[in-house]
């Protein structure tokens, strides 16, 4: 539930607060907009890497052992693979059903994108208008000290 606020209302030290506490919500959202593009670039790696292995049969491959340790290896069969589904699990699928098992996550990741791109816009346009405010505040401030000195 989102509260609204009338800036206008506010003192400039309530509205600095207030511009960090948003700079703060736009610094995780720009965190998890850069895992979202980085679960975007493995997903779609892993999906031409499926249709890359299909294409062409007894590949030579480097088979991860650890993460510095490599053996070569060779595809026995180019129409199965184990596919990550989440928390540990493997799940065995035809070149097709991984083919739409990775179209289906990057579509979602594309959603979630387009949605989180909108709502960083319309973070960065509150930011805006929190400045413009408060150079607004600070003026009529400074238009006020400059009147008692000048009496």
């Amino acid at each position: 539930m989102s509260q609204k606020v009338n800036l206008n209302e506010l003192e400039p030290q309530q509205i600095l607060q207030f511009k960090a506490q948003i700079n703060k919500e736009l610094d995780n959202l720009q965190g998890s907009f850069r895992a979202l593009k980085l679960a975007q670039m493995k997903y779609k790696e892993c999906h031409e890497n499926v249709q890359r292995v299909n294409v062409s049969p007894n590949q030579e491959i480097m088979v991860p052992l650890t993460a510095s340790l490599y053996l070569p290896g060779k595809i026995k069969d180019n129409d199965k693979f184990l596919i990550d589904v989440g928390t540990g699990y493997y799940v065995e699928k035809s070149s097709e059903e991984a083919v739409k098992f990775f179209d289906g996550r990057l579509s979602k990741l594309n959603q979630d994108s387009t949605k989180l791109t909108q709502l960083i816009r319309e973070k960065l346009q509150l930011v805006q208008r929190v400045d413009e405010v408060l150079r607004e505040k600070l003026a009529v401030q400074q238009k006020e000290i400059e009147k008692q000195h000048a009496k």
